[in-house]
């Protein structure tokens, strides 16, 4: 037997390397163990962000996660392992143990459908109220869970455990090869994690930091305007927590500089990841980047009309007032008056803090 748990444990370092082993790796746990459903699921607080099951339509676990997302109250396996440590064997009798809960009809119902009520399980890794979890599920053929299948699970457990920690390790690896390839685009990027966590940065993005732009608040990204950070933060969390892949935002700071134009982006989710949580992109425009997007900018933030915004930025690129008419085949006096008008909604008096202003977004 020793030999086979041991073989056992070569297909899971494997499917560590190789993705698309997991579910088989499971399926041969279960029958080894004499089982039908191997399962490997991770839980955050009110959260599922993972559940592989061998020969369960993914649809169909997909809707088991979303009626009782990891909930203690409706999961009695959950409960039943809630405040263990690693490698604690939990099964049928530990389930009856915890008793009733109030949802525990609803979760009832569900295994009934599923043919899973029972089997055996145990924590690999527990972090701060998050773990990751590995099971047997048995169907009513299989029976109940034996003194001898639980000893056989306990020492599969540790196999398995090693091979979250190997991929785990690689995809940690991720943001630091991510961040190598970003270099070459040439754009300050930040990588982040779904709740904000700086993981990796580009040197232009760095620079950002330095010049105070952004900042670092615990590891998360932040800005110096509390109002920005707060509206930055929220589309964070608006991106993990919605179907949506992609946001832009504009901050204007104190309002006395350039607003920054920032997009945000999330990176297509791996069909079998084991981290919680995906990663996002905070892209800063810049450069030619600005141009693009400078007609927006000055209307959006500063009210400027198109007539306005054509002549603010000639006059920024260096246009005389007069090239400028003749551009525009209207008369100085018209120009002047629109440099007025411009001048108040910018809050500046002279040409020079307009160039000055708009150095960021013009230059190439």
């Amino acid at each position: 037997m020793d030999e086979k748990i041991w073989a056992l444990g070569e297909r899971f370092s494997l499917a560590a390397i190789d993705g698309s082993e997991w579910l088989g790796a499971l399926k041969a746990m279960a029958e080894m163990t004499g089982g039908t459903h191997g399962q490997l699921v991770g839980f955050v607080p009110g959260e599922v962000p993972f559940n592989w099951i061998n020969d369960i339509d993914q649809d169909r676990i997909a809707h088991f996660v979303e009626q009782e997302r990891g909930d203690p109250a409706i999961n009695v396996r959950v409960r039943a392992s809630l405040t263990d440590p690693a490698f604690v064997i939990r099964s049928e009798a530990d389930y009856q143990a915890v008793g009733r809960s109030s949802g525990f009809d609803l979760y009832r119902e569900m295994c009934d459908a599923y043919d899973i009520l029972d089997g055996c399980q145990t924590k690999l890794l527990d972090e701060g109220g998050s773990f990751i979890g590995l099971a047997v599920n048995r169907s009513r053929k299989d029976g109940k869970t034996d003194a001898d299948t639980r000893a056989l699970f306990a020492a599969i457990a540790p196999h398995v455990r090693m091979a979250v920690k190997v991929q785990l390790a690689l995809e940690d690896r991720g943001p630091t090869l991510l961040n190598g390839a970003l270099e070459h685009v040439g754009l300050p990027i930040f990588i982040c994690s779904d709740a904000g966590q700086v993981k990796g940065n580009t040197s232009e993005a760095a620079a950002l930091l330095s010049a105070g732009h952004f900042r670092l608040v615990e590891g998360k990204l932040g800005l110096p305007h509390p109002s920005d950070e707060a509206a930055l933060l929220h589309a964070i969390t608006r991106l993990h927590r919605q179907p949506v892949a992609f946001e832009t935002l504009m901050f204007r700071g104190d309002g006395k500089k350039m607003p920054m134009v920032v997009d945000i982006c999330r990176l297509p989710a791996q069909p079998l990841r084991l981290s919680f949580g995906s990663q996002l992109l905070v892209i800063v425009r810049s450069g030619r980047r600005w141009h693009c997007a400078a007609p927006t900018i000055l209307r959006m933030a500063f009210g400027l009309s198109t007539a306005e915004i054509d002549v603010a930025l000639a006059l920024a690129r260096g246009e005389t007032r007069d090239e400028i008419a003749a551009a525009r085949r209207t008369s100085v006096q018209t120009v002047r008056a629109q440099l007025k008008s411009i001048f108040a909604k910018l809050s500046i008096t002279r040409e020079i803090e307009l160039v000055t202003m708009f150095g960021e977004m013009l230059r190439t």
